[in-house]
């Protein structure tokens, strides 16, 4: 499915990709992975809190589209692959809203016929620190604001702006890790945060069936 005219084998025409956390590490090579995926008509948005670091990713992808083009003749936005870059930090309220922001703005394009949002933005926290060491209210909650409640937020910001349109494919993938189901000394936090989020996400299976959702763990 979405595998419009002009576009190559096992690519995806019409694409909303979105990425979190893409400015380095996994969601780095995640979007490396994903851009030569998009076809004709896609576009491919990058959030993280470093603008640097994200603009120099998306001048390397738009060069690889642009090598890999099957024709030379036509520099055409439709032939190429548009990136957005959204420099936002999503553990405060301002880094959201600039982020749903970005996010209804794209998604209001009607021409999409498929959605694919990878949740990946996330960190490890201080694990110096036992349980016993975690008494700071305001720590802990910066921490599950990043690590939580940014992806609730961003996923159903996202849906909403994109709907349920007809025929269409909407894809949700929650980066999660072995900490969702095992516990580990002096990572309380971080196994805490990814088995919330893993359960997150379970209910929005459970509640939208037309909705593709994976939780998954590298490795």
């Amino acid at each position: 499915s979405g595998s419009g005219s002009g576009s190559g084998p096992g690519r995806w025409a019409a694409t909303a990709c979105v990425v979190t956390g893409a400015s380095r590490g996994f969601g780095r090579s995640l979007a490396r992975l994903l851009a030569p995926q998009l076809g004709p008509g896609s576009a491919l948005l990058l959030l993280a809190r470093s603008a640097e670091a994200l603009a120099e990713l998306a001048a390397e992808l738009r060069a690889g589209a642009a090598a890999g083009s099957d024709t030379g003749s036509d520099t055409g936005s439709d032939t190429g692959l548009r990136v957005q870059c959204v420099a936002a930090d999503l553990g405060c309220e301002e880094g959201l809203r600039t982020a749903g922001a970005a996010l209804r703005e794209l998604l209001q394009d009607a021409s999409f016929g498929r959605l694919l949002l990878v949740n990946n933005a996330g960190s490890l926290g201080d694990i110096s620190k036992s349980f016993l060491d975690l008494t700071d209210l305001e720590e802990i909650n910066t921490y599950f604001s990043f690590n939580i409640s940014s992806a609730l937020c961003l996923t159903s910001t996202a849906l909403r702006a994109f709907g349920a349109r007809p025929g269409c494919s909407r894809t949700v993938v929650n980066i999660s890790s072995l900490c969702a189901h095992e516990p580990f000394q002096s990572w309380a936090l971080y196994c805490a945060g990814k088995a919330a989020r893993d359960m997150l996400f379970q209910v929005l299976a459970l509640e939208e069936p037309g909705l593709r959702v994976l939780n998954y763990a590298p490795g």
